[in-house]
């Protein structure tokens, strides 16, 4: 289910929407595992519209060959679509929440992963766990084309870089053992050696976060001096996913 199977919004539709300002590794850095990815919606209202109809589309799960399986996630997400579609459409036009502000940076971090990287093309979290919203794990997923699980958290804060916040996440998680826990909600849209990778330890992992317009050297800067780099540096392989939201 890569991005051609249309789960995600694809890249010629978003990129009307959504612009890429940068993607690349961090190899200059001596971090060629790392991979640092920037982008800025064009327009936020449209944004929005444009993942409440990518939520409402439920064509993954007629994927599916077993009926019980499609009726087993269509008892999950339905919900939870529901639930985001509502919260997303009363958001006020000229203020975005956190609880809003990470729908948005989720949703375009695993967009980022599929477009950008041409990574598997995994439902968000929300859609696929049993909980209608909060969930306690990873909140997007997604795999490399070497059977590498990757494992993404983002985070939102208004007119800050969220960075710090998603790297901390993502650190307690590693250590709380959240991404193994996730494997069995995750097992039906990753292959089967990429499951077996992540429990002998090879995974990777993803921070989105939200992002003011500081310039991208200093960003990077920044984001390599917080006390988690070195830490989540270790992993197969670590991406961070800027997005800009303005309001």
């Amino acid at each position: 289910m890569r991005k051609n199977d249309g789960i995600s919004i694809l890249e010629n539709e978003r990129g009307k929407i959504v612009k890429l300002l940068e993607n690349r590794r961090l190899t200059k850095e001596g971090f060629s595992n790392v991979i640092f990815i920037r982008v800025e919606p064009s327009d936020l209202e449209t944004t929005i519209s444009e993942i409440i109809n990518h939520f409402q589309n439920m064509s993954w799960i007629d994927k599916f060959d077993e009926n019980y399986k499609k009726r087993s996630f269509q008892s999950r997400s339905l919900p939870t679509v529901k639930f985001l579609k509502e919260k997303l459409e009363n958001h006020a036009s000229d203020r975005i929440t956190t609880d809003i502000g990470e729908t948005v940076v989720s949703e375009l971090s695993r967009s980022s992963l599929i477009n950008q990287l041409d990574y598997l093309d995994v439902p968000l979290g929300e859609l696929i766990k049993q909980q209608i919203s909060g969930n306690s794990g990873f909140d997007f997923f997604s795999e490399t084309k070497n059977s590498v699980i990757v494992f993404g958290e983002a985070k939102y804060l208004s007119k800050k870089n969220a960075y710090g916040n998603a790297m901390e996440q993502v650190e307690r998680f590693v250590v709380e053992s959240r991404d193994i826990s996730d494997l069995r909600d995750i097992e039906d849209f990753v292959s089967l050696s990429g499951l077996r990778n992540a429990s002998d330890g090879v995974k990777a992992y993803a921070c989105g976060f939200s992002s003011t317009q500081i310039d991208t050297k200093n960003l990077i800067n920044h984001i390599i001096k917080n006390r988690y780099f070195s830490t989540l540096a270790k992993h197969n392989e670590v991406i961070y996913i800027a997005v800009n939201i303005l309001i």
